[in-house]
């Protein structure tokens, strides 16, 4: 293991013996830096699960300000209290663990680094300190590096921006979202037109939040909770999704969640006309924007009451639906009936 760049290039470091500490191989961290390159000299890098202290000597070889290198482990501080010999800079070795690292910083930073043990599910912990403290600058990131197969969803104040993968290994690039929108509805049950919404949302937001409304004056076919399985399962491999359930009225549950816009759909003019009427009731009531967007060709086609219907038929709902829950609609329709 090598300091790749900068001041201290060709440096070797120390590393662990066998495989209980992970370090970020080299290929992965000049990924890491040739993303953030511009950004790195004068920056305040933060590196969580500091491990051998790689990526934070790194930051200090490529011109960071100051290097914050965390981790609970005495043998790691040992490691990279060796490692830092002979290395100058402005940087702290805090023995600690990753919430106590973060709530120890008093100041907004640009760079947090977590190369955290791929079977602690530490993402979300890590964003709400982020968001609660206001910890990262504005062009800042979280970089999270993990296993390809692990599956987690961030909190609509977070989004990722880009993402890279190394075989078995994938590094996101996490940022606070400014461009949220709300894509509502009751989805009785989710369909591919509503995919093709949220598909369209995703193009022109950092995130958008897909609210389930529970409308007391529109009896639903399917089970609350079983929309909500349904839309979770739909969208489970959507990364830049947050999912809520709203039981009220939509526009204050917009209201509190500081959600200024709502992304709809259209297949004709009887369905503009209602979402012309339902745009200005929200403006009126909750100011909240709405932008719409019109569905064309097969997608116009579709709707959750087809599917309804295909289903007490008995007929495909192959094209209508999301392929992976297909199988799950077909047992909650026969569960319901």
């Amino acid at each position: 293991m090598r300091i790749i760049a900068g001041k201290y290039r060709g440096r070797t470091l120390a590393s662990f013996e066998g495989n209980d500490v992970r370090p970020t191989i080299d290929r992965v961290k000049e990924s890491i830096f040739n993303v953030i390159q511009f950004g790195i000299a004068d920056s305040k890098f933060i590196d969580l699960f500091a491990g051998t202290g790689s990526m934070g000597i790194e930051a200090i070889s490529r011109g960071a300000s100051e290097v914050v290198f965390g981790d609970s482990a005495q043998s790691s501080i040992r490691l990279i209290k060796q490692n830092l010999q002979g290395i100058e800079g402005n940087y702290r070795i805090l023995n600690r663990d990753y919430r106590e690292t973060l709530n120890s910083l008093h100041e907004p930073v640009d760079y947090i680094f977590v190369d955290a043990p791929y079977k602690l599910d530490c993402i979300n912990d890590i964003e709400d300190i982020v968001k609660k403290k206001n910890l990262l600058n504005k062009d800042g990131y979280i970089i999270y590096e993990h296993d390809i197969e692990k599956k987690y969803r961030l909190s609509k104040d977070f989004y990722v921006e880009k993402v890279k993968e190394f075989g078995r290994v994938q590094v996101d690039y996490i940022k606070p979202s400014t461009h949220v929108v709300a894509v509502t509805g009751s989805f009785d049950p989710i369909t591919n037109g509503h995919l093709f919404i949220i598909d369209e949302a995703l193009k022109e937001y950092d995130k958008v939040v897909v609210v389930i409304a529970q409308n007391e004056e529109k009896k639903s076919f399917f089970k609350f909770e079983d929309r909500l399985k349904i839309v979770e399962e739909a969208l489970k491999d959507y990364i830049n999704i947050d999912i809520q359930v709203c039981k009220g009225y939509v526009f204050e549950f917009l209201n509190a969640q500081k959600i200024g816009i709502i992304a709809r759909g259209y297949r004709n003019d009887v369905d503009l006309k209602y979402e012309n009427e339902m745009s200005a009731y929200n403006k009126e009531h909750g100011n909240i924007e709405t932008v719409l967007y019109k569905c064309e060709g097969k997608i116009a086609e579709i709707s959750s009451t087809k599917v309804r219907e295909a289903l007490e038929k008995d007929l495909t709902i192959k094209g209508l639906v999301p392929k992976n829950i297909e199988k799950l609609l077909k047992k909650l329709y026969e569960v319901r009936i």
